[in-house]
């Protein structure tokens, strides 16, 4: 053996000896900004929010600041960039944080009832004629649609699989005058006064909206819903220290079980009755519906060249694997 060789291996068995230096944790920063999205007016999802945000920021000795999103791409960039630190967002938008590698789910609302899950639905003004899905897709009759933004998982995704792909239909802007896409409130507010013909929304909204304006909400018909969509999650940026992840989880799902001071703040929030903790296996049924939907759209462009649409479908089959691994990880806490 060389004496060069014999150095090396003495300089390695060194190392393995040598007591390892725990990985430095990132600061955890004085006060946290947690993102909000807006399916209701923002003065109003502040007014839900803030008496929560408040109490969590009590809970976790450190200042919590809401932060309003016009659109859910601010949030994903928010998350990436460290503006933001927490977030409520749509099982849509999570799903293109965790996949970007910012974020992780941590917990999910409970409504009320206990339930986990809620429903897309459209609707159209009660005097319009319009009785069911199947008069709602008859190109004929040159219809006006109120589509969700492309990154609502209620407002836009789940119509587009359930509504339209799976009934045969790639492109729902082939069977209408003209396609809008606004908030949920602004398209049960477009439906009620027969500005568009259809309108996608979710039943919590709806709720929401007729509590507020009645008379608007009365004018509307509901003639289509969807399965059951796993509610919101809330979402961390992972790059904050898992020990105040610890302490953000426990403080979140233990909100309202002991107090009634704290039940009553969760029922302004989205009339909930709590949140439980989840993680990125809730969006899986989102994740496939989302890819089935991009696979089903470049199957049926009869404009691409078969070449490219193998390599795209190769580019989506890769994509749905990444996924699926990424989804199926252990959270980082555990």
């Amino acid at each position: 053996m060389t004496p060069q060789r014999r150095a090396a291996l003495a300089l390695l068995a060194a190392a393995a000896l040598a007591p390892r230096v725990p990985r430095a944790q990132p600061a955890a920063p004085d006060a946290l900004t947690f993102g909000l999205i807006t399916p209701r007016e923002p003065d109003k999802v502040l007014a839900a929010w803030n008496p929560f945000l408040q109490a969590l920021s009590r809970h976790l000795g450190r200042a919590i600041k809401p932060w309003i999103a016009n659109r859910p791409q601010e949030v994903i960039d928010g998350l990436r960039a460290g503006r933001l630190d927490l977030a409520w967002v749509g099982n849509t938008t999570a799903l293109e944080i965790v996949e970007n590698g910012s974020g992780e789910v941590f917990a999910q609302m409970l409504t009320g009832d206990g339930r986990t899950g809620y429903r897309s639905i459209l609707v159209t003004h009660k005097d319009s004629g319009i009785e069911s899905l199947d008069h709602a897709q008859q190109p004929e009759r040159r219809l006006i649609f109120g589509d969700g933004d492309p990154k609502s998982t209620s407002g836009h995704l789940v119509p587009l699989y359930y509504a339209f792909v799976k009934r045969g239909i790639n492109d729902p802007r082939t069977l209408y005058r003209e396609v809008r896409h606004g908030s949920h409130r602004a398209n049960l507010r477009m439906a009620a006064l027969r500005e568009v013909d259809i309108a996608t929304a979710n039943d919590v909204e709806l709720h929401f909206f007729t509590a507020e304006q009645p008379a608007l909400g009365r004018a509307l018909r509901v003639i289509w819903h969807s399965p059951d969509i796993p509610h919101s999650p809330l979402v961390w940026r992972l790059a904050l220290p898992a020990p105040l992840r610890q302490r953000i989880q426990q403080a979140v799902v233990e909100f309202g079980q002991r107090d009634a001071a704290e039940r009553a703040i969760l029922r302004g929030v989205n009339d909930l009755s709590g949140f439980r903790k989840s993680r990125n296996r809730q969006l899986i049924t989102v994740a496939d519906i989302e890819m089935f939907a991009a696979w089903q759209r470049v199957n049926n462009d009869a404009a691409l060249a078969p070449a490219d649409k193998l390599a795209r479908i190769a580019d989506i089959s890769q994509r749905a694997s990444r996924l699926e691994l990424r989804l199926k990880q252990e959270p980082s806490l555990r």
